[in-house]
């Protein structure tokens, strides 16, 4: 246990290092990703390229739409939101920090829910559910259209991500 907590806070100092989560407010110059999986190559998106509020985040096979694009707006010194380019919510963990939470899209708000940072060694995309930076967004298999959820940060191929511009 004492080793987790250990790499997890190595991975917020390295979050904070990397200026990726400078704190700003929103405005045009912010970032424009895609949240590509590692494991399988597939974009992360809402189920169906839904506006609404706590619809699902999956996987998709990668299209290029603004369903598909994440502005990335640092909140923090050491946290980003990642907003939906076509719904203009936040991605969002549905709970706490515990393996198989759910991840879905939510009104922007300043809940540790919707806080993300990024590991700059390794594409994990951290949550900071709950204060901790212990659980990162996972895809659970290959297919479209899975929801994606929280698991315990273990560098895992199912847990990076690439970032490239939207």
């Amino acid at each position: 246990m004492i080793k987790h907590r250990h790499a997890a806070l190595a991975l917020v100092a390295a979050i904070a290092a990397s200026g990726l989560a400078a704190s700003a407010p929103a405005h045009a110059e912010d970032p424009i990703v895609k949240l590509v999986s590692s494991q399988n190559g597939k974009c992360l998106q809402p189920v169906n390229g839904s506006l609404l509020q706590g619809d699902a985040v999956v996987q998709m096979t990668c299209n290029g739409s603004r369903a598909q694009q994440w502005t990335v707006t640092g909140i923090s010194s050491t946290a980003v939101h990642l907003v939906n380019r076509n719904s203009q919510l936040c991605l969002d963990a549905r709970g706490g920090a515990v393996n198989g939470t759910p991840i879905q899209q939510w009104t922007c708000n300043s809940i540790s829910n919707e806080k993300w940072g990024f590991g700059i060694t390794n594409n994990l995309l951290v949550s900071f559910v709950a204060g901790t930076a212990s659980h990162c967004i996972a895809t659970p298999g290959f297919p479209d259209g899975l929801p994606m959820e929280l698991r315990f940060c273990d560098s895992n191929s199912s847990q990076l991500w690439s970032r490239p511009a939207g």
